[in-house]
């Protein structure tokens, strides 16, 4: 499952894999352009970017104006399947997330309303099949078939229907809800961008989210039909971090003994006590990183170079190893493997606490054993990145120069690259 949060529109998804037996090393060759692609708005200064899912690649621009421009290409066969030049216009335009449905995209905060525009754009012919505004703070959950949406000024509680946007369920909800979505291991085994947000998650394993509230009360929640399979008081804050994956709810209690707690999603019974901080140590970026296993950042006080990356038995508690990493940005699963991307350089740590390398540049997932390495920071000015593939456990193959490319704007699977050239779009084969 997805979670969007609106306050900024800003995308994140906490979530593992396990590296299935069998999981094969990709066939990587020197980088190749495919074709090129005319946008349905010209691309200029304004955002513009690119998502993948399966063999579908979307590519959006946007002029000074802020009319936004979507275009979409099978990538198998290389060709144009809509254009549509007109799908809204904003002040500014923020973000995008593929799904099966469609395109979603996403403005940033308009000054006059102060809500952001959310329109979805259906995969067979771009055509807009609704939206709605959400609200600065408002956040939005996506499961197979169903949107959840946090509405703070309303202070409802929705379960939207993805196709249509008509409301399946709704609840008041004046405390300040958060929701967590629940993940599995098959959510995450496909591509990721750069902060771990799958490209093609499978939304259609466990439809669940957790509830928590003011009270720090929580309840386990089907997301179709919002109806309450579990609940239990004593749970955590709404402003604690806490991801659910693999029948689990993991819960960083913040304050002045910050500890991780394990809740079982089924029995939702008494929690397991996984890790606590040093007295003067900060927590962050909860991951499920393997079968059973937790890892996050724990930070000596506020001295991000002193970060260091631990991982834990996710059952029992206990730490399995630890490694200094600093200025960590994002941990990232690879399988049983784990990839620490911190400012300037990414590092891969395999199940046994190993580091098997750190590199320059950032390094992304394509599925559970295989990676894609950028040399450079990924930024939407025109430019060059050499790029190399590895397995797990294998050495690197150089795949030569993404030539004159916005890498910030590009999206990837597990054979091509789309991304957003300086004034058209272009699709590249790696393996």
């Amino acid at each position: 499952m997805i979670g969007i949060v609106a306050g900024v529109v800003a995308l994140g998804v906490a979530a593992a894999v396990i590296l299935w037996p069998g999981t094969r090393a990709l066939d990587f060759h020197p980088v190749e352009e495919l074709a090129r692609f005319d946008p349905a708005v010209p691309v200029g200064s304004g955002w513009s970017d690119t998502e993948v899912i399966g063999d579908r690649a979307y590519f959006a621009s946007s002029d000074q104006d802020g009319r936004l421009g979507v275009v979409a290409v099978d990538t198998g066969s290389k060709k144009m399947v809509w254009s549509n030049p007109a799908a809204g216009t904003a002040s500014l335009w923020d973000r995008m997330i593929a799904l099966p449905v469609g395109l979603v995209v996403f403005s940033s905060l308009e000054s006059s309303t102060g809500k952001a525009q959310m329109r979805i754009l259906g995969a067979g012919d771009g055509k807009e099949l609704w939206n709605r505004p959400i609200g600065s703070s408002d956040t939005v959950h996506i499961g197979a078939d169903t949107m959840v949406i946090v509405d703070r000024v309303e202070q409802r509680l929705l379960g939207l229907d993805l196709e249509t946007g008509e409301v399946r369920w709704e609840e008041e909800d004046p405390d300040a809800t958060t929701v967590v979505t629940v993940t599995t291991q098959a959510d995450l085994a496909g591509p990721a961008g750069t902060g771990g947000r799958p490209f093609s998650p499978d939304v259609s394993d466990d439809d669940r989210f957790v509830q928590i509230n003011s009270d720090r009360s929580a309840s386990v929640r089907d997301m179709r039909t919002g109806k309450v399979a579990k609940t239990r008081p004593s749970v955590a804050g709404t402003s604690d971090e806490a991801i659910a994956h693999d029948g689990r709810l993991f819960v960083h209690e913040s304050g002045n003994a910050q500890r991780i707690f394990a809740y079982d999603l089924e029995g939702f019974g008494e929690p397991a006590t996984l890790h606590t901080a040093a007295p003067d140590a900060s927590l962050s970026s909860l991951t499920p990183c393997g079968e059973k296993r937790l890892c996050f950042v724990e930070t000596a006080g506020f001295d991000r170079d002193a970060g260091q990356v631990v991982a834990v038995d996710a059952e029992k508690g206990g730490e399995l190893w630890r490694h200094d990493v600093p200025a960590v940005e994002s941990l990232i699963p690879i399988g049983t493997s784990l990839l620490a991307v911190a400012d300037e350089d990414s590092t891969m740590i395999d199940p046994d606490g190993t580091r098997l390398w750190t590199v320059p540049g950032v390094a992304v997932r394509l599925d559970a054993g295989n990676v894609l390495r950028f040399s450079g920071s990924l930024t939407t000015s025109v430019g060059s990145q050499s790029l190399s593939g590895v397995h797990v456990g294998d050495a690197a193959a150089e795949m030569g120069l993404l030539r004159d490319v916005r890498p910030g704007a590009c999206a990837w699977n597990t054979t091509v690259l789309a991304c957003v050239r300086e004034s058209d779009f272009a699709l590249f084969s790696f393996a």
